[in-house]
């Protein structure tokens, strides 16, 4: 099984080459987010013509958006944060899948570090938590937590942490709210399989040449519950998605778990 999360920022944008790399890779099930579309524009039926099942919410704004493409039919489907569904689902999904659970989640980037999204944001990660600690067991279930965390937990997710320390993306307060995220039973799948430095998923428009100067950051993650995690058995960023013409500036991020194709 092969699963992926991809900020796509814009979906409408990236449909070209997201078909392609569904084309090519065929994965199981690839996590979006930032698709920036509202309901009604959301490119349902060009990809259910190529064969996927598809689960979205965003927003009239056309800000934000999460959706869930899946080879198969999933399960169980739901939307945001169970206490207040309406206001959070276009962040959240949460969905049944073949015997395994899946929280697709683009959590708030938090603007700056003395800004109410920054508080907002630290929020999100902390009802992430309660979410998964009222309704799952780390040593039963299968779960895996993807998306753009917003989160670069270390010194080797960032190109040069000393120079952005602290960063909204890059801070104590962060690091201790993901560190909780793991200590609850999620493990880093990403760098079970890629231990090594200067491996990015998101790579500034800003920033000229940014990809060839590997002038990155690892804030798109795939985190898993150990009865998962210990399956898994490759990941891969795909960097030549972010250098394509009129790219995302994340690349995909995906991970082969062995119980099943």
């Amino acid at each position: 099984m092969l699963i992926a999360t991809f900020n796509c920022n814009s979906i409408r944008k990236r449909m070209q080459i997201f078909r392609e790399w569904l084309g090519h890779h065929r994965p199981d099930v690839v996590a979006l987010q930032e698709t920036k579309v509202s309901d009604s524009s959301f490119p349902e039926k060009e990809l259910e013509e190529d064969g996927w099942h598809t689960v979205f919410a965003g927003e009239e704004t056309g800000r934000n958006g999460v959706a869930v493409i899946t080879k198969h039919e999933p399960d169980d489907v739901s939307f945001g944060f169970p206490e207040d569904p309406e206001n959070t689902r276009s962040r959240l999904i949460h969905l049944s899948y073949r015997g395994h659970e899946i929280v697709n989640t683009y959590v708030p980037q938090g603007k700056s570090l003395d800004a109410p999204e920054f508080q907002f944001k630290l929020s999100w990660l902390r009802r992430l938590l309660d979410f998964f600690d009222r309704r799952f067991s780390p040593q039963e279930t299968k779960l895996l937590l993807t998306g753009d965390l917003n989160v670069a937990p270390t010194e080797e997710d960032v190109h040069d942490s000393r120079k952005v320390w602290p960063h909204v993306c890059h801070c104590r307060g962060v690091i201790d709210e993901f560190h909780k995220l793991t200590e609850w039973g999620l493990r880093d799948v990403f760098r079970k399989h890629i231990p090594q430095s200067g491996v990015y998923t998101f790579w500034d428009y800003r920033v000229k040449n940014a990809v060839d100067r590997k002038l990155g950051w690892r804030v798109d993650h795939l985190l898993a519950t150990p009865p998962l995690a210990e399956i898994s058995s490759d990941c891969f960023v795909d960097t030549a998605m972010r250098i394509k013409e009129k790219p995302s500036d994340h690349a995909p991020v995906a991970a082969r778990f062995e119980d099943f194709s």
